[in-house]
């Protein structure tokens, strides 16, 4: 089973440019409180910028305003997208579920693994990875630059009701 390129919807194009305007936002709530704790901190030590402590936030908001830089290098994927206008469609296998247990955060990962390269593995919710079987075939719309799922039915039933980053993982949660 082969991914085609077809050319993106209008409605996917007002998805991709809400996503892209949401990840703007986040990132300038996440400079703007930075850039606070940084204000009172350099206030609470009486405006010392020798003293210890402001020293090791002003690394830590130097260190928080790099990430929210580099971050901004995701956006130029969604630019693509929008530029190209082309996303990814048809139907997929799932090739392989996994389970591991983060034992330092106490956390349990389902993950689904796809086999086309393009979708890749997902991190999903345990519900849908106990109702999901190796071989069972979904239908995806994934940007072709971006990666985001578009639309992801099994039996012409939507299982994406939110998708959420988490670090460099999508997570695909089940409405059944």
């Amino acid at each position: 089973m082969e991914l085609s390129k077809v050319s993106l919807s209008d409605n996917d194009i007002k998805l991709l440019i809400r996503k892209k305007k949401g990840n703007k936002n986040v990132r300038l709530l996440v400079l703007l409180f930075s850039i606070l704790v940084l204000f009172i901190i350099y206030a609470s030590v009486g405006f010392d910028t020798s003293n210890e402590t402001f020293k090791f936030f002003k690394i830590v908001i130097i260190i928080v305003i790099s990430a929210l830089i580099l971050s901004t290098l995701m956006d130029a994927n969604f630019d693509n997208d929008l530029k190209e206008k082309q996303k990814f469609v048809g139907n997929i296998k799932v090739k392989k579920k996994e389970f591991w247990h983060n034992i330092e955060d106490n956390i349990d990962h389902y993950i689904i693994i796809f086999d086309e390269w393009q979708v890749g593995q997902k991190y999903v919710k345990r519900e849908f990875w106990n109702e999901t079987n190796e071989s069972d075939e979904f239908y995806v719309e994934v940007a072709m630059n971006s990666g985001y799922v578009l639309k992801f039915t099994k039996n012409n039933i939507d299982v994406v009701n939110a998708l959420r980053v988490q670090q460099n993982s999508n997570i695909i949660e089940s409405t059944t």
